[in-house]
């Protein structure tokens, strides 16, 4: 083993629990607004600090009226104030919470609720109540919470029934799916006083969230983390980050990842921030920069994808790029993937600070985060925050010791066995090697492939490279056995577009692949971008371009915007193929563009 990386600053006193620390939070903020989302009339529904643990007790006393305790409850919904409420209020009663992709077909939502055991679920609206109607796993529950009113009948409330369910045959009534808002009934005293109670007693290292991984092989394994794993991290990070009552956040990262789910969300309430839902959901780029135009963000956390997005507008418009990048604007953060550096280098320019972090939802997430100010260097992900530590394995392995790292992978003592030695070392996959400035990231070690020269390639590497261009959205480096490296190259059809129209090229749509300017262009803009690759033999020689987005849907991508690379070499496979092929002549081969 190498030499170990620890934080030099000690890490602070850490609250007890996730119900503590929003009762103080409530107590010292209580008038300002901790809370924002979109209203039904297009302004901004506000909910102060002592109205959010207002409602979080309610609910809390709800759950226990309806016998719930300590076990699991399940929210299918995209981000939204009942839910927040909801997941607050059974961590708070010691229980744990678990959110589910909101996009997720009822296939999926039924392996989740039937592994995390979830006793009672909340789901957004109609639609989602339909989904988790077509589950077998929906007989089980105790009841069923709808956010949004709905209209089904009394045939349409029952899940949909198999020859033989493993279940069990509890009968099933109209009154188990019930509106949300009933949960915000009057408490009697006894319930409330259980829920006091159940506050002050909720132990540190109680499991409260259990997150699946939507990992990019096999079945997503459940992480479960316990109140100390969360909070132990907002007491590192406030140690770093001078945030308070008068920053906004602007967020738009799903919360059943852990990214927006508890970096960035218990990020604001830690700190007693505002936190704004932006309903552009980050897929709506004209939507997103509206709602930075009316909320100002003074923090913003997100992915390269999304700033590579906001500095392409801001460079069409300096009206654009004046409120985006407004004065306010303190620092940004990123991870998940590589910032291309022309990105952060704007920003830079901009007087905006660039922070990069690292971590897994495993490690509650945040492991290593740049310093503010700190000039950025691509790879480089900083040190370790406040007590947490890492070192090498022999084999450049990342490991990571600290409050941070998990209780374990639900139902799966062999897996956590695996990856959590008995000296509490967890084993990331990832591998890196150690500088004087920091952690400098490398890769997965199942993302590395050979040659048939024996050399070795990094396919995050190259597809950062490639992705640094704005004409590309995703990149897959394929080219293990090969003789050379090939890729699947997936367009930014919106910057594409605007490219075409200011060419006067009248082309859109499933023409717009096919234009031979359009396909020079890419042909240069692939060129210019491996052309940072240091590896010259890592460089792609050839390429294919996708003719359509990769989405969750076709198993191209995960709900968290991975690229799953089987299958993108299983939908492409004849053109994959032709990549390797350069002497061959078939329709396939006519796609390949080469280098």
């Amino acid at each position: 083993m190498t030499k170990t990386l620890r934080c030099e600053t000690r890490l602070d006193p850490v609250t007890k629990n996730v119900g503590l620390m929003l009762k103080e939070r409530c107590r010292l903020y209580g008038a300002r607004p901790a809370f924002r989302q979109r209203a039904a009339d297009g302004g901004w529904r506000e909910l102060h600090w002592d109205a959010l643990y207002d409602k979080v007790a309610r609910v809390g006393a709800s759950l226990l009226r309806l016998g719930f305790k300590n076990g699991c409850v399940a929210s299918y919904s995209r981000n939204r104030e009942e839910m927040l409420v909801f997941e607050l209020a059974a961590m708070s009663l010691g229980g744990v919470a678990c959110p589910i992709f909101s996009e997720y077909p009822s296939s999926q939502l039924e392996y989740i609720l039937e592994h995390s055991n979830a006793q009672i679920l909340a789901v957004s609206d109609e639609a989602h109540l339909r989904e988790a109607l077509k589950t077998q796993a929906a007989r089980r529950l105790k009841k069923i919470f709808v956010m949004d009113s709905f209209r089904l009948g009394r045939s349409e409330l029952r899940p949909h029934r198999a020859n033989s369910s493993p279940y069990g045959a509890r009968d099933w009534t109209v009154s188990t799916v019930r509106l949300f808002e009933e949960l915000y009934g009057a408490s009697d005293a006894s319930s409330s006083a259980g829920f006091r109670g159940r506050l002050r007693r909720t132990a540190a290292d109680a499991a409260c969230l259990l997150m699946y991984t939507s990992g990019t092989t096999g079945r997503p394994k459940g992480v479960v983390l316990s109140h100390r794993n969360i909070l132990s991290q907002r007491s590192a990070m406030s140690q770093l980050w001078d945030l308070g009552p008068r920053d906004r956040f602007l967020s738009y990262l799903p919360w059943h990842h852990s990214f927006g789910g508890i970096f960035e969300l218990f990020g604001a309430l830690h700190s007693g921030a505002c936190l704004t839902l932006d309903d552009s959901y980050g897929r709506e780029i004209s939507r997103l920069i509206e709602n930075f135009r009316e909320i100002r963000p003074t923090v913003y956390f997100s992915v390269p994808r999304i700033y590579q997005a906001l500095v392409e507008e801001a460079r069409r418009s300096p009206r654009l790029e004046r409120e985006i990048f407004h004065p306010g604007l303190r620092f940004v953060f990123t991870a998940a993937a590589p910032m291309p550096k022309p990105v952060s280098d704007y920003l830079v320019r901009r007087g905006i600070a660039v922070v990069e972090g690292w971590g897994l939802t495993e490690t509650s997430p945040c492991v290593t985060v740049t310093r503010l100010r700190t000039k950025r260097t691509p790879g480089l992900v900083g040190f370790p925050i406040p007590g947490v530590e890492i070192k090498l394995a022999s084999n450049g392995e990342i490991l990571v010791r600290g409050p941070n790292v998990m209780l374990g992978y639900h139902k799966d003592p062999k897996r956590t066995s695996a990856v959590l030695d008995p000296a509490g070392w967890f084993h990331t996959g990832d591998f890196g090697t150690i500088t004087r400035r920091g952690l400098m990231l490398k890769g997965r070690i199942d993302g590395m492939f050979k040659l048939t020269t024996g050399q070795m390639v990094i396919s995050q590497n190259v597809e950062s490279a490639l992705c640094s261009s704005p004409l590309i959205e995703y990149a897959v480096a394929l080219g293990n056995g090969k003789d050379y490296v090939g890729a699947v190259v997936y367009p930014n059809f919106h910057n594409l577009e605007h490219f075409a129209s200011e060419r006067g090229l009248r082309v859109s749509g499933g023409h717009l692949l096919s234009h031979p300017a359009i396909r020079r262009r890419l042909q240069d803009e692939v060129r210019r971008a491996a052309s940072a690759i240091p590896e010259k033999y890592a460089r792609p020689k050839a390429f294919v371009v996708a003719r359509e987005e990769p989405n969750f849907r076709n198993g191209e991508i995960t709900p968290t915007l991975k690229v799953v690379r089987s299958k993108v070499v299983e939908n492409y496979a004849p053109m994959v193929r032709a990549i390797f092929k350069p002497g061959v002549q078939s329709r396939a081969t006519r796609e390949v563009i080469r280098l």
